[in-house]
C-alpha cells in the first residue's frame, strides 16, 4: 500500500512537470507560442489591365445658327475600344488597391484606376472637321467589408460602398464655310455621378502558396445609373509572407443616361469593359 501511494505520488508529480515543462521541437529547443494575430493588417497593391470596351454612347451639343440661335442635338454610336487602341492614343493611366482590415472581421476596400486618352480621328466633311478627341475616365470605389472565415475552405469577404464614375470628355474641330469662315472651336464636358454597390468575395487556398479569388457586385438600382455590376475571378500566388501576385480577369458593366433626347444635356453610356489584369500586393 505504501508502494502505490509513492506511485500515485511521484505520477503526479512528472504529470505537474509536463504541463508547466515548455514544449521543445525535435532539435531539442523550446518553441515559440504562437503569436497573437495583429490587430490591423494592411494590403497595398499596384496593377495593370488590358481592357476591351464595348456599348453604346450618346453626347448631347449645342452649336450656334448663322443666322441667330442655337441647334441642340445629340451624336450617338458604338463603343468599340480595344486594347491595341488605348496603347496607341495613351496618355496616361494609374491603378491602385487598399485594403485595411481588422481581427474584429471590419476593414476597408478603396480602389481608383484612371485612364487619359487623346486620339486624332480624321473625320467629318468640308464644312466641319473633327480635329482631335479626349477621354479621361474615372472610376473610385470605397467598401466597408466583413468578413466571414470559412475554415478549409477561405473566407468571404462582404461589401458595401459606392462607386464613383468621373468622365472628361473633349473635342476640337475646325468650321469652314464656304471657305471664307475657317474658325476652330473647342468642346469640353464633365459628367460624374455615383453608385450604391453591394457583393462580396470568396478567396479559397488550394496550395500551399496558390489560391482562388472569385468577386461579384451589383449596384445603381436607378438612383443614378440603371445599373453597374463587376465580375472577377483569378488566381493568387504567394510569393513571400509579404508578397502576393494577382492575376484575374474582370468585367464591369454601367448604364448610365442623363438629359432628355435631341438637348446639349443630353449623356447616355451603356458599356462593358472587360479584360486580364495583374497586379502585385504588399502585406503588412
Amino acid at each position: 500500500m505504501r508502494f502505490l501511494n509513492q506511485t500515485k505520488t511521484l505520477s503526479a508529480v512528472l504529470l505537474l512537470v509536463m504541463l508547466t515543462t515548455p514544449a521543445r521541437d525535435a532539435r531539442g529547443e523550446t518553441s515559440a507560442p504562437p503569436k497573437a494575430p495583429k490587430a490591423w493588417s494592411f494590403e497595398v497593391q499596384l496593377y495593370a489591365l488590358a481592357p476591351w470596351i464595348q456599348g453604346d454612347a450618346e453626347l448631347g451639343y449645342e452649336r450656334k445658327r448663322l443666322i441667330g440661335g442655337t441647334h441642340q442635338g445629340s451624336i450617338a454610336g458604338d463603343v468599340d475600344i480595344t486594347p491595341g487602341d488605348i496603347l496607341a492614343n495613351f496618355n496616361m493611366a494609374g491603378f491602385g488597391h487598399v485594403d485595411v482590415h481588422h481581427r474584429s472581421g471590419w476593414g476597408l476596400w478603396l480602389d481608383y484606376m484612371f485612364m487619359d486618352l487623346d486620339a486624332d480621328p480624321d473625320l467629318g466633311s468640308r464644312i466641319l472637321q473633327i480635329d482631335s478627341v479626349g477621354l479621361y475616365q474615372g472610376i473610385f470605389e470605397a467598401f466597408v467589408t466583413h468578413r466571414v472565415p470559412l475554415g478549409r475552405h477561405g473566407y468571404v469577404d462582404c461589401f458595401g460602398g459606392v462607386r464613383w464614375w468621373h468622365n472628361v470628355l473633349k473635342a476640337k474641330a475646325t468650321i469652314d464655310i464656304l471657305e471664307i469662315i475657317d474658325k476652330t472651336k473647342s468642346w469640353k464636358r464633365t459628367i460624374d455621378w455615383f453608385d450604391p454597390v453591394i457583393g462580396a468575395q470568396w478567396i479559397v487556398p488550394i496550395s500551399e502558396h496558390w489560391s482562388t479569388k472569385l468577386r461579384g457586385d451589383i449596384g445603381g438600382f436607378g438612383i443614378e445609373s440603371h445599373f453597374t455590376s463587376a465580375v472577377e475571378a483569378g488566381l493568387l500566388y504567394d510569393i513571400t509572407e509579404h508578397w502576393r501576385l494577382d492575376m484575374r480577369f474582370k468585367a464591369l458593366w454601367v448604364n448610365y443616361e442623363e438629359g432628355d433626347v435631341g438637348t446639349r444635356n443630353r449623356f447616355v453610356y451603356d458599356t462593358v469593359s472587360f479584360g486580364p489584369t495583374i497586379g502585385i500586393i504588399y502585406r503588412f
